[in-house]
């Protein structure tokens, strides 16, 4: 679940402050991070995630490569008694753990190309010409996030400041925002020994944290 389209900041805070005591997680780590979106020409219906940090050498490290994950299921909610509705989506990861020593090389030259910039949306520039790798591989996107994470055995919170350039419309947005991972529920998804009751209650318990504590956002508008 993402809440995101410009929460105010004093909201993103009253959730580290009091909600993450109060739904019983514990601070996991701060993150500050960026991911390029790669387009491949022979995937044009996926792109691929680039992770990256800054190393002690303020150069950006490629550290781990996925697929676009997969959308299992999202569902709109419109959540009329509140002033937040709700997006409730099951996804799951396509790492990839290896790529020919040719198609590796290609990305990792687009990622030592980068640019800090702290100056521009997503954190991130290329030189002319240089978006685009080995005839294959081009940028599209690139986002820098600083996040605070908190977590307990079922679940997952992060608070975060997004910002993006989307290099096809030529656009940037930053944005601060709150995800919250249920690990719990997608756990227990694939278990065949779990009864659907089990799940469907576990879901309704995390529902109802939702609403008691994420779904109120006009005490911080002023």
């Amino acid at each position: 679940m993402i809440f995101c389209t410009n929460l105010p900041a004093s909201y993103a805070a009253n959730i580290i402050s009091e909600v993450a005591l109060k739904i019983g997680v514990d601070f996991a780590d701060v993150k500050d991070s960026y991911l390029v979106k790669l387009s491949d020409r022979t995937q044009l219906d996926s792109t691929i995630f680039c992770k990256c940090r800054v190393n002690d050498g303020k150069k950006i490290q490629l550290y781990k490569i996925e697929l676009s994950p997969v959308r299992d299921m999202v569902t709109d909610i419109s959540c009329m008694d509140t002033d937040l509705d709700l997006r409730l989506g099951l996804t799951h990861k396509r790492i990839l753990s290896s790529l020919p020593e040719d198609e590796m090389q290609s990305i990792q030259n687009l990622i030592d190309s980068a640019i800090l910039e702290s100056d521009v949306k997503g954190g991130l520039r290329w030189p002319f010409g240089k978006t685009s790798s080995g005839n294959r591989y081009t940028v599209v996107c690139v986002w820098h996030t600083n996040a605070t994470a908190y977590k307990n055995a079922t679940t997952r919170l992060k608070v975060q400041h997004a910002d993006r350039f989307d290099f096809k419309n030529s656009y940037g947005e930053s944005s601060d925002e709150v995800v919250l991972k249920l690990k719990g529920v997608a756990s227990g998804l694939p278990v065949q020994d779990v009864e659907a009751n089990a799940i469907a209650d576990m879901l309704e318990e995390n529902m109802s944290l939702i609403w008691r504590h994420f779904l109120r956002c006009e005490p911080f508008l002023t």
